[in-house]
């Protein structure tokens, strides 16, 4: 059972507040418009939704974080620095091609050239 805050409220107390949806900043909808967008997936139960949504936060927090921490202008983030660490951290292997490193169009008509005007050699 959680214990009471301050104000002898138990509704108040860390541990209940943590699962209130009210913690949350995505919006729930959204996240799961975005999962039911999976052929898979035809419910979404309300704990599920706000797990996700949840460890969504975190991972969002987490990534802005590592890239602060690696950038050399440490007081915002930008896409150069967030695609610098997609791209050198081998557990962030899986967003490269959602977020591809910046490159200028001179280098992207060269790699089309050498592609037959295919976009396959945009990596």
């Amino acid at each position: 059972m959680a214990s009471p805050s301050k104000n002898g409220n138990a509704k108040d107390s860390p541990s209940r507040s943590s699962s209130h949806p009210t913690d949350l900043v995505l919006p729930t909808q959204r996240v799961k418009m975005i999962m039911k967008s999976c052929p898979d997936v035809d419910t979404v139960p309300q704990e599920t939704l706000h797990l996700i949504t949840k460890c969504t936060e975190l991972f969002i927090k987490y990534l802005v974080e590592e890239t602060i921490k690696n950038a050399e202008d440490r007081t915002h983030v930008d896409y150069e620095a967030l695609a610098q660490i997609v791209h050198t951290k081998d557990h962030l292997e899986f967003l490269r091609d959602t977020i591809p490193k910046k490159i200028t169009w001179a280098e992207a008509r060269k790699l089309m050239a050498e592609n037959d005007n295919k976009f396959e050699g945009f990596h």
